[in-house]
C-alpha cells in the first residue's frame, strides 16, 4: 500500500518526481522494517529539484563501488598469493581469510549507497 510520494533527498512529500528503483537494498530495508513495525509504506522519488544533487551523489557512489570492488579483488587475490612468491608455505585458511576481508571490503560501499532510478539513467547531470 503506497501512502505518499517522498523525495529520497529532502524526505518531504512531493506531488511528483522520478522514482527510484525498487532493488534488493531497497527490498531489504522494507522487509527489516516491516518486521520492526516501522514500514511507512512510501513511495521514494527525487524531486525535479533534486535531480541534479542526486546525480552527483549516484555518481560518486558508482565511484566508489568501483574503488571498493578493485580494493577488494586486490586482497582476495594478494593475500593468499603474496606469500607464496616470497616463499612462504600454502596455508588453505589464507584463501577463506582473503575472500571473506576482500568481501567486507566490498560490502563498506552499502556505507554511502545510493539507488538508481526507475528509468535507469540519472537526469540533471
Amino acid at each position: 500500500m503506497i501512502m505518499a510520494r517522498v523525495c529520497w533527498l529532502c524526505e518531504k512529500e512531493v506531488a511528483d518526481g522520478t522514482p527510484l528503483k525498487n532493488d534488493v537494498v531497497i527490498r531489504f530495508i522494507r522487509e527489516m522494517k516491516r518486521k520492526v513495525g516501522i514500514l511507512k509504506g512510501n513511495e521514494l522519488v527525487v524531486c525535479s529539484e533534486h535531480l541534479a544533487k542526486y546525480a552527483e551523489k549516484r555518481k560518486k557512489f558508482e565511484r566508489n563501488l568501483v574503488l571498493y570492488a578493485t580494493v577488494g579483488v586486490l586482497i582476495a587475490i594478494g593475500l593468499p598469493v603474496l606469500p607464496l612468491v616470497a616463499g612462504a608455505p600454502f596455508e588453505p585458511m589464507t584463501i577463506c581469510f582473503s575472500v571473506l576481508l576482500g568481501g567486507m571490503v566490498l560490502a563498506l560501499s552499502i556505507l554511502n549507497y545510493v539507488p538508481a532510478l526507475e528509468t535507469g539513467e540519472e537526469k540533471g547531470a
